[in-house]
């Protein structure tokens, strides 16, 4: 099964969009020409996925962002967030996401077996990354997930809530946003969604363009768990294309 690195331009306020508003306020991420999402290569359908943090150095050749990963700590220590603070708060940013689809997420201690990885960028620019690598193989339109990693600029200001700072980002909101593109959400415009490329902080949560989008990818919580064999020019959501 070959898999295929795509990087995906994702800090959040330093570039555009590359579609419009999709008419229910969320667009997909497409790799190639795919969507992208866990599990079962079928819109609607559950996933459940194993998150870790980095514990040493990572490298990953040929990852467009987050190719190279370092714990966290130094960055944490330098924004004075104690790591408790900070693995709450990434906590509290997964649980946003299945609270409102029918995802779930658990967190691993082994960074081999975890489908999503967290750290800070070896190399630093921008805020905050992500990189996403899809099984290349599959047919229809959607293709699975294989691994995404989060990575976070530690020579920038972090912080836990908001003050008016828009210098500092909240690691709350900055994780809930990177997280919805590791479980295959684009940018769907300048603001208005907690998916949208412009840190802002008159919310903290999802707001119903997010919340879309997700149910789009993997149903609503709670939902039935449905065959999982992927439909062969199955229709894409209603959205925007790119």
């Amino acid at each position: 099964m070959k898999a295929f690195w795509a990087g995906i331009a994702l800090s959040m306020c330093l570039l555009a969009p590359r579609a419009a508003l999709a008419a229910d306020g969320y667009l997909l991420l497409r790799l190639d020409g795919h969507y992208v999402k866990w599990g079962s290569p079928t819109f609607g359908t559950r996933a459940a996925l194993r998150y870790a943090f980095v514990a040493k150095p990572m490298r990953t050749d040929g990852a467009i962002n987050c190719s190279s990963l370092v714990p966290v700590e130094p960055l944490l220590a330098a924004s004075a967030i104690a790591p408790d603070a900070f693995e709450h708060e990434v906590a509290a940013a997964f649980a946003l996401w299945e609270e409102a689809t029918n995802v779930s997420f658990t967190r691993t201690d082994d960074a081999a077996k975890a489908d999503i990885l967290i750290g800070a960028e070896g190399n630093p620019t921008g805020y905050a990354f992500t990189n996403v690598e899809y099984e290349h193989d599959g047919a229809g339109p959607v293709r699975r997930i294989a691994k995404s990693m989060i990575c976070l600029n530690p020579t920038r200001r972090w912080k836990v809530g908001f003050d008016g700072n828009l210098e500092a980002y909240d690691i709350r909101y900055t994780m809930t946003h990177e997280i919805g593109h590791a479980i295959g959400l684009d940018h769907p415009s300048p603001s208005g969604e907690l998916m949208s490329f412009r840190y802002g902080e008159s919310f903290r949560a999802l707001q119903p363009g997010d919340v879309a989008g997700a149910v789009a990818l993997y149903g609503p919580r709670g939902a039935p768990v449905v065959a999982s064999a992927p439909k062969a020019g199955a229709p894409a959501p209603d959205m925007a294309l790119r």
